[in-house]
């Protein structure tokens, strides 16, 4: 009942987002723009496209690596099935794959694999704010939806940053954490407060990702990457649909885009996805109209194929737990409170060692 409310609700803002974006277009039109785009760019953004991910499961095994070294081989199967479960389930869902395909307790527990998704995202997002904070500021003043985009990016920044800062706080200052997320969740359920305070503890024992100076050196280096050949295939791909956008416009059209994303939609970010990339053209391509729906649909297809068909050759992978795949969010927060229940052990452990003996 849950996953279905959860689907069902997705599905309605999916459904918002597009009856939004759609507003006032000509279906026969964008139909039209989609057959007749210049499909030779299509090649190239499959490459880059191939790129991005190989350039995303190295930057995810640096962060797993003070903890576990994985190989390259289960790294990328993990990570083509994780992207494929998160695109394929809704509110981000997906989330949970990665972490629960690649943990290998006891080397490598959930809560430490999980600790590295959150650390990625959080990168991610305070970068991607970041870049949409600049790049709109050359966005000339008293353009239509300025001032909305401005704000956006300026509240998604505050989040991350506020995310960072917790994550800090957690990691100096283990118990601290743990009874701030009771204290604030008691009011409201004191059960709730007391799982998810024991998930808090389980999940901060495993933020242990703390790389060497270099390592941590490739990782913003990889996430500038990252970032730098998402933004060069938008570039690319759009010139198929005429579109000549500078580095700016495309870098602008990225960060609305991950913002976007970032609203708990139906499966593949449908809809959302849609609205931001017709937005941040509107932008730069006041009159895009049809044209820049049919553009935002082509790039939402191809980047699902693409993370799909991936995901798909990987899946009979060794390394892939397929019957549990689908029920991933409930296996981690499962595997989350046996971890808990282990650490206090160990603690009470390590406890009654350390008293002195009469």
């Amino acid at each position: 009942m849950k996953r279905l409310v959860q689907t069902l609700l997705g599905l309605a803002i999916s459904g918002a987002a597009l009856a939004f974006t759609l507003r006032g277009k000509h279906l026969g039109q964008i139909w039209a723009e989609s057959v007749g785009a210049d499909y030779h760019w299509l090649w190239p953004y499959l490459a880059i496209l191939i790129l991005i991910h190989l350039l995303r499961t190295v930057r995810w095994g640096i962060l797993l690596e003070p903890v576990a070294k994985i190989p390259f081989s289960k790294l990328n199967a993990v990570s083509a099935v994780g992207f494929m479960g998160l695109v394929l389930l809704p509110f981000r869902l997906g989330e949970f794959a990665r972490p629960y395909l690649v943990a290998e307790r006891p080397h490598l527990r959930v809560s430490a694999a999980l600790s590295s998704i959150v650390v990625e995202r959080v990168a991610d997002g305070l970068f991607t704010a970041l870049l949409l904070i600049l790049t709109l500021m050359a966005v000339p003043k008293g353009t239509p939806g300025l001032r909305a985009f401005q704000l956006a990016g300026v509240l998604v920044f505050a989040a991350f940053a506020a995310l960072l800062a917790f994550l800090v706080l957690a990691y100096r200052n283990r118990p601290r954490a743990v009874r701030l997320t009771h204290r604030l969740l008691d009011p409201i359920s004191p059960r709730l407060a007391e799982r998810a305070s024991g998930m808090m503890d389980a999940f901060i024992h495993g933020l242990r990702l703390v790389p060497s100076r270099r390592k941590v050196a490739l990782f913003f280096v990889l996430t500038f990457l990252y970032w730098a050949v998402n933004g060069l295939g938008i570039l690319i791909f759009a010139r198929g649909f005429k579109f000549d956008l500078g580095f700016v416009a495309t870098y602008t059209i990225l960060g609305i885009l991950v913002v976007g994303v970032m609203i708990p939609a139906g499966p593949g970010s449908v809809g959302t996805f849609q609205a931001a990339v017709v937005g941040g053209l509107s932008l730069f391509v006041p009159d895009g109209g049809d044209r820049s729906v049919a553009f935002a649909n082509v790039l939402w297809l191809v980047q699902l194929g693409q993370q799909v068909i991936v995901g798909l050759i990987f899946l009979p992978s060794r390394h892939i737990k397929i019957a549990h795949l689908m029920n991933a969010p409930h296996e981690v927060g499962v595997e989350m409170d046996e971890e808990e229940i282990d650490y206090q052990r160990e603690e009470a452990g390590e406890a009654a060692g350390r008293r002195p003996r009469r």
